[in-house]
């Protein structure tokens, strides 16, 4: 194992927190509130006890892990050479998808917050392209942006929220009813589905972590803070445009930003927070790059750890990378190519692809391993 690519939980932690602002400002709101109406506020407390309980699954698997391995390497070690190699082959498709979906709709934002009539294979392939150099270098560099750019993102976010609150409508959001129950219910599977993706995801590169005690409490107590952000960001949106309204809008946070007016005298400021958020998106499709050529190398049997090699050094499988890059950036370019299908991969298809991950396959993975007492 590389030492020198190594970082602390607490680190990963924060980048955590950075990339889960992509999934949860651009599916959570609208999601929720179609499924929950103006109660979608409650949407996310709901979620409290499924989301603890994935989070103490992911810790009981992770603890298995010997010094240096990662979710990959668990995977590996649970079915066996051949089943570990289809696991692995398998999730890097999904990352690779993923990847392309998450290239497709920050282009939409950038088109709809800032450059509109724009063409989004422009900023798809340039994210692309940034990305796959950033997959091909050390995880440790990109856990150092998200703890840099972590106090300025949550900043302007809270920033937004506070102003956003002295608008708030409690007609939008009031009155909730025993009615209501079932509706909530099922949009806290919309804040599963949020946090799942990124409760997962890190695991694949937690074997740059040292193994210790106390992880189970520390994202426990990351989701819970997180859960109630994601709350507060639904209060605020619905509050403000009315559940129905919420409902139909594909940048709900964004169409929020470009509504306030701060200190009766900033106006317009959706451009600069829109520019801000791209470094929660490069930061979250070069880990689905670095987690897919992660798993495509282990498959071929090759060494996947980042030694100090030069970009342009392709040895050792490193080749793949590149190929990765490409993938998503083509798949980002043909997926959705209008804004009905895009509606559709992001509230049916990407949304039900990834809980079938998180809730179906990894649990699948880890009674098996259990089953054959490998783990």
């Amino acid at each position: 194992m590389n030492f020198k690519d190594r970082f602390e939980r607490g680190q990963l932690i924060a980048l955590c927190t950075v990339i889960l602002l992509v999934p949860a400002l651009r599916i959570f709101p609208s999601a929720a509130t179609q499924l929950a109406g103006r109660a979608a506020w409650l949407a996310a407390p709901t979620a409290v006890v499924p989301v603890l309980l994935y989070v103490l699954f992911l810790s009981r698997f992770m603890e298995r892990r010997m010094e240096g391995e990662g979710l990959a390497e668990l995977c590996m070690r649970a079915l066996g050479r051949l089943g570990g190699k289809l696991a692995l082959l398998l999730s890097a498709l999904w990352f690779l998808l993923y990847g392309g979906f998450m290239l497709r709709a920050g282009a939409d934002r950038f088109i709809t917050t800032i450059y509109p009539n724009s063409s989004s294979p422009f900023f798809s392939v340039t994210m692309g392209i940034l990305g796959t150099v950033a997959a091909m270098g050390a995880v440790r560099s990109l856990v150092r942006v998200a703890k840099l750019v972590q106090p300025v993102v949550l900043g302007v976010l809270l920033l937004v929220l506070i102003t956003a609150f002295f608008s708030v409508d409690m007609a939008n959001l009031l009155p909730v009813t025993k009615q209501d129950a079932v509706p909530v219910a099922k949009g806290a599977l919309a804040a599963v589905n949020v946090l799942a993706v990124v409760l997962y995801l890190v695991c694949f590169v937690e074997g740059l972590t040292p193994k210790a005690p106390g992880r189970e409490r520390s994202f426990s107590l990351w989701a819970l803070a997180m859960l109630a952000l994601l709350g507060v960001i639904s209060f605020n949106i619905i509050g403000n445009f009315s559940p129905e309204l919420t409902a139909s809008l594909t940048q709900p946070f964004f169409s929020l930003v470009r509504n306030l007016v701060f200190f009766r005298t900033l106006e317009r400021v959706e451009a600069l927070v829109g520019t801000l958020w791209v470094f929660p998106d490069f930061l979250m499709i070069s880990l689905l790059l670095y987690s897919a050529q992660h798993c495509l190398r282990l498959v071929m049997g090759k060494q996947s750890e980042y030694r100090g090699q030069r970009l342009l050094d392709l040895s050792e499988g490193r080749w793949v990378i590149p190929l990765c890059g490409l993938v998503s950036t083509a798949a980002s370019v043909f997926i959705a190519p209008n804004a009905q299908s895009l509606a559709f991969w992001s509230e049916r298809l990407i949304p039900l692809m990834n809980l079938a991950y998180a809730l179906l396959f990894l649990p699948l993975v880890y009674v098996v391993g259990r089953v054959k007492k490998v783990l």
